[in-house]
Parts: C-alpha cells; structure tokens; sequence
C-alpha cells in the first residue's frame, strides 16, 4: 500500500483511545565497558552515564512511543563488562572497518563479532535487552532482532558525515523536527524493531516524519504500526 501525504497524516495524528490500558515493558540497559574502539583517529569508549538512560533518554523513548500507549521502565542500568576472548582485538577491528551495506550484502562479520563481545548471562529473558557500545560501524546507530528482545546501539556516531568524518557523540535526545537523531530515538527505532516493525518502503510518500524511517524520518508512528506493536508488546508481557 503507498500512503498518500493527506492519508498519512490523518493516520499518524491518530494514537490509542483514552480506553485502550497501557502496555508496560521492562528494559534491562547493559552498559558495556572495557573497550576502546578508534575510528578516523577517534578513540571511542562508552560515556553513557545510568541516570541518564533512566532519566532523561527514558523519558523520551516513552514521549515517543505514548501514541502508541506503550511505556516502558527500567529493570535495569548499570556498567557491565564485555567478554574478552582471545580474538578480542581482532572482533573490535572487525566492528572498527565495518562498511555500510558490507553486512547485508557479503557479510561483514560485524553483527556476529559484537554477539562474542555480549555477555549472555547478563541478558534478561523477560526484558528488552537494550546494549550500548561505543561504535557499531560506519554510519550505523543501531540494529536489533526482529520480534526479538535484544538491540545494540552505539554512542558514537559518523552517520551524519555518512562515515566521511570521525564519528562524533551521540546527542542524547534532540528537539523536533528531527535533524541528526538522537540516541533516545535510536532506542525508541530499535526497538520498534523487537516489536516487530520493519523500514517502511523508501518510495512511500509521507507528510510527517515516521519512527521506522521510510521517505522521512521522524518520530510518528501509523496506526498499522501502533496496532502491530501492540499485539507484539502484549506477547512480550505474557513471557
């Protein structure tokens, strides 16, 4: 279906009725520590500080997601290692040189390194699993499994230099309209994603920036994705 400019805007004004009980999810943030990744000449560490993912980056996500009458709380935020096997140098490089695209077309290798960085003991089956790194590679933010309870993002960034420059820190949350992005917005895409939304097509044409990207990015969800993402929230609660 091609959503027309007048038809997306009447369905991305729309949110759940005042009768509709709110979907509560927890999230588990794993702060990932003991790596230093170095991009362009730009060393990168995690400087992401709990409180400000339960406070202020929270807050956001839920601004975000409130159309959709899903809000979501902490289970936990706190620094948390990172597995260092005997390849260690060798999977931060893998991440480092990453291309954009390299992943889906011929398999950079990148998704598989960071999963023999992550922890799984760590991981909470009844939550989102929510990781920060400090770099994921080139001109990405964030990637997560589909349906699934687990996403990576970085917090550090050159996605807006499209990896021409050295990746920069991620502004935490940012004013509307949408210009760079955000990492609360990244969060809030992402697990869009556990909840099973998909990229909406390019070629769509939309008056209003979308959560799921598409023609343009934003923060509106349609009224497909936020019945969609409700149905997957309560299959999430019921585990």
């Amino acid at each position: 279906m091609k959503w027309l400019p007048s038809v997306c805007t009447l369905l991305l004004g729309l949110g759940v009725s005042a009768a509709e009980p709110i979907i509560t999810l927890p999230i588990r943030f794993h702060l990932t520590q003991g790596a230093t990744m170095t991009v362009k000449g730009q060393a990168m560490e995690n400087w992401v500080k709990p409180e400000e993912l339960t406070g202020l980056v929270l807050a956001e996500v839920n601004r975000i997601w409130k159309p959709a009458g899903i809000q979501f709380v902490v289970e936990r935020a706190q620094p948390e290692a990172l597995l260092k096997p005997k390849d260690f140098k060798e999977l931060l490089a893998v991440v480092e040189n990453s291309k954009r695209g390299e992943e889906e077309v011929a398999g950079s290798g990148r998704t598989a390194a960071i999963g023999k960085l992550l922890d799984p003991a760590q991981q909470l089956r009844s939550a989102l699993n929510v990781y920060l790194l400090p770099y994921i590679g080139a001109t990405y933010q964030g990637y997560a499994n589909l349906g699934g309870n687990q996403a990576v993002i970085g917090v550090w960034t050159d996605k807006a230099s499209r990896g021409e420059k050295p990746p920069v820190k991620a502004l935490l949350v940012e004013a509307e309209p949408m210009k760079v992005g955000s990492l609360a917005r990244t969060i809030a895409h992402e697990l869009g994603h556990n909840l099973t939304l998909t990229h909406p097509d390019k070629s769509e044409a939309s008056a209003v920036g979308r959560l799921m990207g598409g023609a343009k990015q934003g923060y509106a969800l349609t009224e497909e994705e936020i019945a969609k993402a409700r149905k997957s929230a309560l299959k999430h609660q019921g585990k």
